[in-house]
Order: structure tokens, then C-alpha cells, then sequence
């Protein structure tokens, strides 16, 4: 008889299952064609503008246009560039201010208004509801300045400027008021409240506008190098009577200036000077500036031959850009401030003196054709304009990591 073991050895425990969850990946974020058509529809129907917006757009629409009709009036009947260069920089202006208001609520504002959520829900992508809300912010300030359209056709008429040059300024005025959205709406995406993310939206295009302008200003301390004064003064005490008599008198009927002794300043003094092609960048990363890189070259000594007005703003901003871009000459750095002797010799021959720094008009006449350099403010938005689109692309993907204090999610 077989004995059989009552206690068998307990057969080998399963191993228990995995406690670890599955990685939260969230939602889909490439936008999709029918997802950002969609979601920009409903932005544009939901945000339409408030009686109180209308007047506000009317109040600004009015000032830009009464501003340009009267600089067209002052202008006279010549050529000119003036009246649409201002009309540019309005409409720039006025684009950065009504595009990031209307984005700088869009999300937050859905937040708290618990429409966001729902939409989230959907089989909308996050990349639908950022590029939607995208361009339904930047149509909106598209249109208002659509607006403007007739008086600018006129100015450009007296403008001197050819139809494609005009096409690339106003689709980079186009391209920073996209940016100035994007912008917007990624603070909107980062603060809970809207208040705060107008505000930050406006200091974040006033620091593009001013900030550049400014640190450009206080960096050149930074930049500077150190010179002596080389000043040449004509040597009073060696002078002999008849020369004496010539100098004290300005009259050189009897004496050549050339002749006079001169001498360095005995006391000479050290001052500095801004190597301000180091920091250009930052001009150049400005938006008024780059519409201003954008815009056509204008010679200081041919626009009339070349059929052009005369150098009007943007023409002035590119001389001044390109001084910068290029530099202090041999000459300043030298320290060549004045040159008493020279200045007699060449009033005695007829000639023109510019204190040591050159031919003045040859040098405003290069920077005038220096070529343009727009890119680095290109690039500038460019760089803005897709960070700030990742910015919230990350914030509207669902589920949440973390919430925002305060946040509403339905």
C-alpha cells in the first residue's frame, strides 16, 4: 500500500503583478488640418469684440488714419516717403498692441470660464487648440488693420517705393504681430489670472520695443575703449607779430595758415569709445528696427536719379543701424578730435573741415548703402514665435502634472 503524503511542499507563489503605472504620456500635440480650422472657428465666433471693443479699435483706427492724412497734407504734393513709413510703424505698433491682449485671455480665461477642459476631452490635439487659438488672435488684428489698407495704397503711391518691397515689410509687420500673439498666449498658458498675462504680454513686447533700445544705450560703458585726446591747436606763443596779426585778425592776405606753428594739447584728457559693433545685435533684434532692415536701400546721393522720395525715416534708422553695425573709424580710436591747423588750411583753400573724422557726406553716403541686416531680427522672432508655441503646447496637454494654484480645470 502506497502512503500517500498528506502535506505536500506548497506549490511555488505567483509572483504578483506589477504594481507600477503605466507612464502618462498625455494627449496627442501635432496639430492635425481639420482640428486648428475647427478650433480657430470657434475662437472667432466666441471672441468676437464687445461694444467697448469696437470703440477702442474705432478710437485707434481713427488716430493712425488722422495722423497720416495730416502728414500727407504737410507733405505737400512731391514725392515722399514719410506718410507710409509712419503708417507702417502705427500699424506695427497697434498689431503688437491688440494681438497679445486678445491671446493673453485666451486660455486662462477658457480656464476659468471651464470651457477649456471639455475641449480638451475631444479628439482636438493640443497643437489644434494652440495653433487655433494662434491664428484666430492674429486674424482678428489682421482684419483691424485690413482697415488701413486704402490710405496706405495712397501713401505707397507717393512713396517712390516699388510693390515688392512693400510686400515684404507689411509680411514682416505680419510676422512680429504673429510672434507678439504667440507671445500672449503663452503667458496666458503660464498665469492663472488674465490681468496678469496682459501685463506680462505688454511688458514682454515693451521690453522688445524699449528694452533693445535701452540696453544698446547702457552696454556701451561695457564696450568701450579708452583714448587720448590727440588734438592739434595752432602754438600761440611761438607765433611770430605778422603771424600774430593774421590769426588774431582771420586775415590771411599776407600769411599762408600752413605756415603757423602748431602742437599737440598739452593738458590732453582720456575719454572713451564705443566699439558699438559688438552689441548692434541688439538694435538689429528690435521690431521697428527690423521693419526698417526690411525695407529698400535709399542713396543719400542718387535716390532721384533712382526715381525714389527722398531718405525718409526707415532711410535715416538704416544710416544710423549701419554706423553702429560698422563701428568706430582708425581715426576715433586714434583719438583725431580736432584739428585747429587743418581746419585753417582747408577754410584757406576753400575746402570743407569735419574735426578729424573723415568726409563727413561720404560717410553718411556709405551708410546709407550698407547692406541690409534683417536676419538676426528674423531669427529673433522666429525663435520667440516657436518657443512660445511650445510653451503652450506643453501647458494644454492633458492629464496634468501639476496645477497652477487656483486653476480651474471643469
Amino acid at each position: 500500500m502506497t502512503l500517500v503524503d498528506q502535506n505536500p511542499a506548497p506549490s511555488a507563489a505567483p509572483e504578483p503583478a506589477s504594481s507600477r503605472r503605466p507612464a502618462i504620456t498625455g494627449n496627442p500635440w501635432l496639430p492635425t488640418p481639420g482640428g486648428v480650422w475647427l478650433v480657430t472657428g470657434i475662437e472667432l465666433r466666441r471672441r468676437r469684440p464687445t461694444a467697448k471693443g469696437w470703440i477702442f479699435y474705432g478710437l485707434l483706427l481713427a488716430i493712425i488714419l488722422g495722423l497720416g492724412i495730416l502728414l500727407a497734407v504737410v507733405s505737400g504734393g512731391e514725392k515722399t516717403s514719410m506718410p507710409m513709413e509712419l503708417v507702417l510703424v502705427l500699424v506695427l505698433g497697434a498689431g503688437m498692441l491688440i494681438a497679445p491682449s486678445l491671446a493673453a485671455t485666451s486660455i486662462n480665461g477658457d480656464s476659468s470660464e471651464g470651457v477649456l477642459a471639455p475641449l480638451q476631452m475631444t479628439r482636438l490635439t493640443a497643437g489644434d487648440l494652440a495653433l487655433g487659438k494662434l491664428l484666430a488672435s492674429w486674424l482678428i488684428a489682421v482684419v483691424v488693420l485690413l482697415t488701413m489698407t486704402p490710405f496706405l495704397v495712397y501713401a505707397f503711391t507717393r512713396s517712390g517705393w516699388h510693390w515688392d518691397e512693400l510686400l515684404i515689410v507689411i509680411g514682416v509687420i505680419l510676422l512680429v504681430v504673429l510672434t507678439s500673439t504667440a507671445i500672449g498666449l503663452a503667458w496666458s498658458a503660464i498665469a492663472a489670472r488674465a490681468v496678469a498675462s496682459v501685463s506680462l504680454a505688454h511688458l514682454t513686447t515693451g521690453a522688445l520695443l524699449l528694452g533693445t533700445l535701452l540696453a544698446f544705450v547702457f552696454t556701451q560703458p561695457l564696450v568701450s575703449e579708452t583714448v587720448t585726446d590727440q588734438s592739434r591747436y595752432v602754438d600761440y606763443e611761438s607765433l611770430t607779430d605778422e603771424q600774430r596779426t593774421a590769426y588774431e585778425n582771420w586775415d590771411w592776405s599776407e600769411v599762408d595758415p600752413s605756415t603757423l606753428p602748431c602742437m599737440t594739447d598739452q593738458n590732453p584728457y582720456e575719454y572713451g569709445v564705443a566699439h558699438t559693433e559688438r552689441t548692434a545685435w541688439l538694435l538689429l533684434s528690435n521690431p521697428v528696427v527690423l521693419i526698417g532692415e526690411s525695407s529698400p536701400i535709399i542713396s543719400y546721393d542718387t535716390w532721384e536719379e533712382d526715381g525714389r522720395a527722398a531718405p525718409g525715416l526707415f532711410a535715416e534708422m538704416h544710416r544710423w543701424v549701419s554706423d553702429s553695425r560698422i563701428g568706430p573709424s582708425e581715426a576715433d580710436l586714434a583719438g583725431e578730435q580736432w584739428d585747429e591747423c587743418a581746419m585753417l588750411v582747408a577754410e584757406y583753400n576753400g575746402d570743407a573741415y569735419n574735426g578729424g573724422n573723415g568726409d563727413w557726406e561720404a560717410e553718411q553716403e556709405a551708410n546709407s548703402v550698407y547692406p541690409r541686416a534683417p536676419w538676426i531680427g528674423l531669427g529673433v522672432q522666429g525663435i520667440l514665435l516657436l518657443g512660445s508655441l511650445w510653451i503652450v503646447v506643453a501647458r494644454l496637454r492633458v492629464p496634468y502634472v501639476k496645477l497652477r494654484q487656483g486653476s480651474r480645470v471643469a
